[in-house]
């Protein structure tokens, strides 16, 4: 027998059975966590938020020394083109006085190729092809990267190594992907360098992991403290500070390493320097949770 719905025929075993009903999709998990966007929750939400207020639109230039997946280089080059983004009148206005310019570093290709998709995906091509610049290239120097070096607004890291674990859908990365991650003393390099750089109200931003890199984590947040005791009025200035740094494992040899390091780049920051260059800095991280990422914080404020 057959009856008709809705100008369909359908097959029944009796007059009165109906067409059943499709399956429900399956429900597709959401990630309802939405504090994390909350910048008093995560470092990640805070970094974006400083560099929102850090950026001037249109007249910086902006160096992500870390780039990785793109997503904070397309969060930066959102800040530093909003609103009227990719109309030609508005470069064109601050092309007068400025060349505003978005910079990605990073040492590996794979990383260099997910942030050019996302950019490419998203910004309008006029502001692609004239204002940002990729580097398959290790972040150690930074000094000859910028094109006007004047107007470096921020310099911001995402240490560590590049996330995406190898998958049927990627068998393009490796299985030991976490072995190609930042090294102590390039990464102290690189900020040594962005402080060089970075004008009056620019900030360095550097989000550090000490669950997978203590030392690393230790001497950022060593360095970034020395900027602000260039100017203390304590006895031994910042000498003092570095020779106070103490030893975090038992023989010392630590210690001496972390105190070393840091002598190197600050002294370079004198020499190099703006004479009177005055910093305020912090160090962002949870309590209760010693190995989740902090973020460290510089902003040079004369």
């Amino acid at each position: 027998a057959s009856s008709t719905l809705d100008g369909r025929n359908i097959e029944s075993n009796n007059d009165s059975q109906l067409e059943s009903p499709a399956p429900a999709p399956p429900k597709q998990h959401q990630d309802k966590r939405t504090y994390l966007g909350n910048p008093s929750v995560t470092p990640t939400a805070l970094a974006h938020s400083l560099w929102r207020s850090t950026i001037l639109p249109y007249q910086d230039t902006v160096i992500d020394a870390t780039c990785g997946n793109g997503k904070d280089c397309l969060a930066l080059a959102r800040m530093l083109f909003p609103g009227s983004i990719g109309e030609d009148s508005n470069i064109a206005a601050c092309q007068a006085t400025s060349r505003p310019e978005l910079i990605g570093i990073d040492i590996q290709s794979r990383a260099i190729h997910n942030t050019k998709r996302s950019l490419l995906s998203s910004l309008p091509s006029d502001i692609y092809y004239n204002h940002v610049t990729l580097l398959e290239q290790s972040h150690e120097r930074l000094m000859d990267v910028p094109s006007d070096a004047g107007s470096v607004g921020l310099v911001c890291y995402n240490l560590g190594y590049l996330p995406g674990a190898p998958s049927q859908e990627r068998p393009d990365i490796p299985s030991n992907y976490k072995e190609c991650q930042t090294q102590t003393e390039t990464t102290l390099n690189s900020i040594t360098d962005a402080s060089l750089l970075l004008r009056v109200g620019g900030l360095l931003s550097v989000l550090t992991y000490p669950g997978s890199n203590l030392e690393e984590s230790t001497v950022v947040e060593r360095f970034v403290e020395g900027l602000a005791m260039l100017t203390t009025r304590d006895a031994g200035g910042w000498r003092g500070y570095v020779q106070g740094i103490p030893d975090d494992d038992e023989d010392g040899r630590r210690g001496d390493r972390v105190r070393a390091l840091v002598t190197k780049a600050l002294e370079r920051v004198v020499a190099q320097g703006a004479r009177g260059q005055t910093w305020r800095t912090f160090v962002h991280k949870p309590l209760g949770r010693p190995l989740s990422p902090v973020l460290v914080t510089a902003m040079r404020i004369k």
